[in-house]
């Protein structure tokens, strides 16, 4: 069994993740709860959970100030997040800085259980991993895990025996961090699933070892599926320079040698072992301008990050840019207009976190919608939301982010057309509901909401799909109703004006003289005189 602590400032969320984990078929147990991170961290030094689940708003001690806790001093111990839609630069922080799952309030019970088998299989890799170290030679795997731990900030500095046993040494005064990450648009996906993904990574890995480690001095490694070079020389202008135009070599002889390319990011330089999680970051960061410029380049932190937009000058996508694409009676045009906005968003806008947070915000969005159509579950996959912003925080590639995101707009789409039985679109939704409630108060922003779409946007579709708006439609209704009521009974007329939905007699005789050209009395007469000569 695996133990797990619950800590959140209100008891009724503490009490309902722990009975929905008491209820559950899975190899965990709550081993107790915390009202926030000083009472957590208590309970941590005494029990030594295995995964801690935490909220991050709270007195005291917030999620994220326990988080930057655990890391450094129980690396170990796991973590999932849980937060409201609004917080989403602190779920972001979180899920930087290592937090397995970010969970959205209130707890979806499925998504609870796939984040802790998440966990579990991970837990349960590490037990396994001494068989799998068999195959390599004790020294490697020390070394593997200690620059892997190096670069997450995941280890204690003074710790030179551990350095020494695995012939770790950094000599010089500069540590450069560099990370070499596969373009998947350059392989096909046929050549890639034929071989081992991890071949790839190998075969990078020796062009760094002998085009940038030989010449220079330091270590390579694969850290999840990137290959991460730390460079030990002299910091200075010239070094740099070095390192930048032996990565551009680099970069040419993959593509002579093997028709694919790479993107290489390369951070700053830094003066001790504490600081090399900082220049670790800056490669990622520099990496993460390949959603702007494009791959197959060289990206160095201090020139990719000059210029940036601010944030106030752009609009956050919200759900009116959703419903636009999901009114489309085609998904395929939908899959393309996805892709065609999210290759617009990276020309645009030279900030790539700002690119994150815009599509972070449009899947928010989805997850809204995929509940008020109760396809949640269909939707994710037996993933959380949690996982699905992970992994757009992870991609730097645009292709690849356009097409993840196509694929999940697309996968929603059909679940609710699927759900529905057939496509309607929402003006005839909507004039089906006028048709069968025209005496009742009615507004376009009511009607907007029975359809999930913006009042405005909702407004254009009248017109592009009927050439008329929604009043003058909704009126339509009324008045050919009105009259039937005039011609084919005895009812008063002020009757058949509240019946029909007209406010009053007089609002009622002005709108029929408009539409017809005679009053409601006059409209009656003559029908009825038509109709029965003397």
């Amino acid at each position: 069994m695996y133990n797990v602590l619950i800590v959140d400032d209100e008891m009724i969320f503490r009490k309902g993740i722990t009975h929905l984990i008491h209820e559950s078929n899975l190899e965990w147990t709550v081993i107790g709860e915390a009202r926030d991170g000083l009472e957590a961290l208590e309970m941590i030094q005494s029990q030594r959970p295995h995964l801690v689940i935490t909220d991050i708003r709270m007195p005291r001690m917030d999620g994220i100030q326990l988080q930057a806790t655990l890391a450094e001093q129980y690396p170990a111990i796991r973590c999932i997040v849980l937060s409201g839609h609004n917080d989403f630069e602190y779920a972001r922080s979180s899920i930087r800085s290592g937090a397995r799952d970010y969970l959205l309030k209130p707890v979806n019970k499925e998504e609870l259980y796939t984040a802790l088998c998440k966990v579990e299989t991970e837990l349960t890799k590490e037990s396994e991993s001494q068989s799998v170290a068999e195959h390599m030679p004790s020294q490697q795997v020390i070394r593997q895990q200690l620059l892997s731990s190096l670069i997450h900030g995941n280890i204690a500095y003074d710790e030179g025996e551990l350095f020494d046993q695995a012939s770790i040494s950094f000599p010089h005064n500069g540590i450069y961090c560099l990370i070499v990450q596969l373009d998947r648009d350059s392989v096909t996906e046929q050549r890639y699933r034929q071989n081992d993904p991890e071949l790839f990574f190998l075969y990078i890995q020796q062009f760094v070892r002998e085009i940038i480690i030989e010449p220079l001095q330091g270590y390579t490694f694969i850290d999840h599926h990137k290959v991460v070079a730390l460079i030990n020389s002299d910091r200075s202008e010239a070094t740099a320079q070095q390192i930048k135009s032996l990565s551009g070599q680099l970069i040419r002889n993959i593509k002579r040698i093997s028709q694919m390319t790479v993107t290489i990011g390369i951070g700053g330089g830094v003066d001790d072992l504490e600081s090399v999680p900082k220049s670790y970051r800056e490669a990622e960061t520099a990496l993460l301008y390949r959603l702007i410029s494009g791959g197959d380049q060289v990206l160095v932190y201090e020139s990719s990050t000059t210029n940036t937009m601010p944030l106030s000058r752009l609009q956050a996508a919200d759900r009116h840019f959703l419903e636009q694409l999901l009114a489309q009676e085609n998904g395929q045009e939908l899959t393309k207009q996805v892709q065609a906005f999210i290759e617009r968003l990276c020309r645009q806008i030279n900030h790539p976190e700002v690119i994150q947070q815009q599509i972070c915000k449009i899947l928010l969005e989805c997850y809204e919608i995929a509940l008020d159509y109760k396809v949640l579950s269909e939707w994710l996959n037996k993933q959380d939301m949690g996982m699905i912003l992970q992994q757009v925080l992870l991609i730097n590639e645009r292709q690849q982010l356009a097409q993840y995101c196509g694929q999940l707009l697309y996968s929603l789409y059909d679940l609710i057309q699927r759900k529905e039985g057939h496509v309607i679109h929402a003006v005839d939704q909507v004039v089906r509901y006028l048709e069968e409630h025209y005496a009742e108060p009615i507004t376009l922003n009511l009607m907007a909401e029975k359809v999930y779409l913006n009042a405005s946007y909702l407004s254009s579709l009248f017109k592009h799909r009927l050439g008329h708006s929604f009043v003058e439609v909704l009126t339509e209704i009324r008045i050919r109703e009105a009259i039937k009521r005039l011609i084919h009974s005895d009812e008063k007329i002020a009757t058949i004006a509240y019946d029909t939905g007209f406010v009053n007699i007089r609002h009622f005789n002005r709108v029929f003289k408009t539409e017809t050209g005679t009053t409601p009395k006059q409209y009656r007469d003559s029908r009825r005189h038509y109709q029965h000569p003397v």
